[in-house]
This record gives structure tokens, sequence and C-alpha cells, in this order.
């Protein structure tokens, strides 16, 4: 049975980093810990918010440069 589509290195990578984010991001560690007043886990979402839309955005564009 053949993939449903394929999945390019760079986008494999990516997809890689923001599961392996996501995961350091949810540790319940972060929730004791503050800066500013905020715990570490609400600084970490708000990275996850701002760095998944951009490098997705980053790797679909520079995909289809290449081609």
């Amino acid at each position: 049975m053949k993939e449903f589509f394929a999945m390019r290195r760079g986008e494999a990578a990516a997809l890689l980093f923001l599961v392996a984010f996501s995961t350091f991001s949810f540790l319940p560690v972060w929730r004791d810990i503050e800066i500013g007043g905020i715990a570490v886990f609400g600084w970490l979402m708000i990275a996850l918010m701002l760095i998944s839309p951009v490098l997705t955005l980053f790797v679909f564009f520079r995909g289809q440069r290449m081609e």
C-alpha cells in the first residue's frame, strides 16, 4: 500500500521538530516555574503558536520554489 502523498525531507523535519517541541512544552514541570508572572508553560505555548505557522509556511514556500 502506498502513502497518501510523498513527504519531502524538509516537511518531515519540520513535523518532527514541532512534535518534539510540543512534547517538551507539555511536560508537567513547566507549569510551576514562572517568568514575568506567567508560567513557563504559557511562554512555551506562545512560542509554539508563533513558531508552528511560520516554520510551516517557510518549509512549504521553500519547497514550492525548488520545483
